[in-house]
């Protein structure tokens, strides 16, 4: 059920200052605000069924004739007056978060710490044009006037936590009004104020909406609410201690109300479509075009690839449905001369660092893909004489088929609206090993990131056969890394795990003999509260840290070889090996493999400083960017980051950093102690993931050792040198290759 609020929730002491009334719609019964009497909102259904046109703006401009860089000046020229900071958009690929690939609105780049009040905002209040992608309304591109792939959403935010009230509801409505009126110069008559109500992840707030000649231009939500369930399962509203403003405005619709343009897309896009002027193509389609190359040129500038997998799906999709257009009408349109011209955009000068050689490249094995498609889907979906859901899911996933293609080949196939919603879920993901009951126990003490490798620990709970200490040298699996072993006293650790901030150690209970330990029959044989001596085994633990340390190694020099894209999707450390996952359009060559590993090595010979220090969120992601968050979103309010770098004298601050990331695992302190570095192979394990197979000090000379020794054997086999062995296999392989013919 609906959740809404009486007057009392609204900002009703500025709105009754600024001339306005409450009134209610005779259509839909909505309460809303206006400077004059009426009995219907400004809602473009309830206009229209009242008789009047949807928009009352088009041709009738509302204000100033401001361009759409011009608007955005305004926002930040009002709302810098009270007291707020424009601040950069965040990167349209949400690293910092695992429950969503893309931001989506502007308060995605404050979830959920800033929220929650665990993390200071970047600045309190502030201002941000955050470029926004949303997949949901692709066919309505081109066809609405105000629908887009990817559009600004300015937001202004305020965080109201205990002991630091910024402002509220009625500031909050003063503040924008002003900037629709003085900024915008919006008459005060054509503007009304919907109440709503807003609910989502667990909180809720009364929120007013911005209309003028029938179309909304922002969302103005007060967010000051938890929202639980009773006995009965009745929705409960309790108080947040964090009240934050939440308003989010599209900037796009601002210059199409102030020009009255038949569309958004003559203001927004002026340039892009001067550029498609001489075309054959129709106006949605250079819409399209205009539009998905934005997108697609600021998701690839984020870091983010077309894939048939995750979001990286409905990249590819609008891609192709960009070589759909150009494969129809025969037009040779250059995209990525469409995505030059988006990166003059003022309000996001930064585009213009793009490199749009990679761009290219990503474009060019895009459209082969696609072709290959296109010839490979004619066959198989004339074939095809019924297209319900089932039959698309198995086309997708047993021909990388997907619904556009077929629509491309027969446009009369419709396709149902729940594929995409499917396409559109995010794995849930597997609940991960056993669950121990650790109420009431403190946190462990860490001191495996001091380096310690032994120590002494009192036990605090034996659960079967896992310790829990009060402090502890072993490192527990996580981020990858293999956990440490060692012993407690003389019994045998055989694993570390982490829950919460609770390590256990899993014991050995074979060792012990029951006889003497009476107190605990089936148990581990420590009593709580007595002391244990803790010892790590050295040799592994180095070993492991050898290959974590090598794998941000081989991180920063993918990103030197492959490009900025080529960031962590995954990763593995083991004491015989380690890989890492790295997201990359295409095959990696033998030449990038060889350059990767050169640089690697040439890391480990220049003796970089390794540097573990914990940090406050914000200041990290200010610090080092949101590539930080190479392995995933990592949680808490604080994070640990590890710096690979060259340092000034006294050890103050970086010259040049090779690799910055978010990590909890332990590390080397310095990259000569990775010694070596070998790839013993590379793969695409899916689209546009590549898996770097390697090996890091002792473990990289045992393998150097075994493949000296393989070496040595097929010389002593061929009767050749060891330089010569490659040769003379080549001429074994042709005789073999004659003697079959005869």
């Amino acid at each position: 059920m609906k959740l809404t609020f009486p007057k009392e929730e609204y900002p009703s002491k500025t709105l009754e200052k600024i001339g306005f009334g409450r009134r209610q719609c005779r259509v839909c019964g909505r309460f809303f605000w206006s400077k004059f009497p009426r009995d219907y909102c400004d809602d473009d259904e309830c206009r229209v069924k009242l008789g009047l046109p949807a928009y009352g703006f088009l041709g009738k401009p509302m204000g100033k004739k401001l361009n759409y860089d011009e608007c955005w000046k305004t926002f930040v020229s009002v709302f810098r007056k009270f007291g707020h900071t424009p601040i950069k958009r965040y990167p349209v690929l949400a690293r910092w978060r695992d429950d969503v690939t893309f931001v989506e609105a502007s308060i995605y780049d404050f979830q959920p710490y800033c929220v929650s009040g665990e993390v200071e905002p970047p600045a309190n209040p502030l201002l941000v044009p955050q470029f926004c992608l949303r997949f949901n309304d692709l066919e309505n591109v081109g066809v609405t006037g105000r629908h887009y792939s990817g559009f600004i959403m300015v937001g202004q935010h305020v965080f109201n936590r205990p002991g630091n009230f910024i402002y509220f509801k009625d500031e909050a409505l003063g503040y924008l009004f002003e900037l629709f009126t003085e900024g915008m110069g919006i008459p005060e008559e054509n503007i009304f104020l919907h109440e709503d109500a807003w609910e989502g992840g667990g909180n809720a707030g009364p929120s007013i909406e911005f209309f003028v000649g029938g179309i909304e231009l922002a969302n103005q939500v007060y967010m000051q609410y938890k929202v639980l369930q009773d006995e009965t399962g009745e929705k409960k509203l309790v108080e947040l201690e964090t009240k934050v403003i939440d308003m989010g405005a599209g900037l796009e619709r601002f210059p199409w109300v102030l020009n009255g343009t038949k569309t958004s897309y003559e203001v927004v896009f002026p340039e892009a479509l001067k550029y498609l002027e001489n075309t054959k193509l129709s106006f949605k389609e250079k819409v399209i075009l205009a539009d998905h190359t934005r997108t697609l040129f600021i998701a690839l500038f984020d870091g983010a690839l077309p894939s048939n997998t995750g979001g990286g799906y409905n990249l590819r999709k609008i891609l192709r449905q960009c070589f759909s257009i150009l494969r129809k009408t025969g037009e040779k349109v250059d995209l990525v001369e469409l995505m030059k011209i988006h990166s003059n955009w003022k309000i996001f000068p930064e585009l213009k660092k793009a490199d749009f050689k990679l761009i290219a490249d990503i474009i060019l094995e895009e459209e082969k893909k696609y072709k290959e498609m296109i010839a490979q889907g004619i066959q198989i979906v004339k074939k095809t004489e019924k297209f319900d859901l089932e039959t698309l899911r198995r086309l997708y996933e047993s021909n990388g088929i997907t619904p556009e293609i077929i629509k491309d080949i027969k446009p009369e196939v419709e396709i149902p609206a729940d594929f995409y919603a499917a396409r559109e879920k995010k794995k849930e993901r597997a609940a991960s090993g056993e669950v121990f009951d650790t109420k009431g126990l403190p946190d462990t003490e860490k001191r495996y990131y001091e380096g310690e490798t032994k120590g002494v620990a009192k036990v605090l709970r034996v659960i079967g056969d896992y310790v829990v200490l009060d402090r502890t040298v072993f490192y527990p699996r996580s981020g990858g890394q293999d956990c440490d072993l060692g012993l407690l006293n003389k019994h045998k650790v055989l694993e570390v795990i982490k829950q919460g901030n609770i390590v256990l150690h899993k014991i050995d209970i074979g060792v012990f003999d029951m006889a003497t330990c009476p107190d605990h029959p089936g148990k581990c044989g420590l009593k709580e509260g007595t002391p244990v001596e803790m010892k790590v085994d050295k040799a592994r633990r180095l070993q492991l840290t050898q290959h974590h340390t090598g794998a941000h190694i081989i991180n920063g020099a993918c990103r030197r070889v492959l490009g900025a894209h080529a960031q962590q999707a995954g990763a593995e450390k083991t004491v015989e090996k380690a890989h890492l996952d790295i997201y990359h359009y295409k095959k990696v060559t033998d030449e990038e493999v060889e350059e990767i590993e050169r640089l690697a090595n040439q890391c480990i010979h220049d003796g970089l400083d390794v540097i573990g220090k914990c940090m406050c969120r914000t200041d990290a992601e200010q610090k080092y960017g949101f590539e930080i968050y190479q392995g995933g979103a990592v949680p808490g309010k604080e994070i640990r980051t590890i710096r690979i770098g060259q340092l000034k004298e006294g050890g103050a601050d970086k010259i040049d950093d090779w690799d910055a990331e978010a990590c909890g695992g332990l590390h080397l302190k310095n990259t000569r102690e990775a010694e070596l570095i070998i790839i013993t192979g590379v793969k695409k394990i899916q689209d546009a993931i590549t898996r770097i197979e390697f090996v890091a000090g002792a473990a990289a000379r045992r393998y150097a050792g075994r493949m000296e020794a393989a070496l040595k054997e097929c010389a002593d086999v061929l009767g050749c040198p060891e330089d010569k062995v490659f040769e003379e296999s080549e001429k074994l392989f042709e005789e073999w290759k004659g003697a079959r013919k005869k």
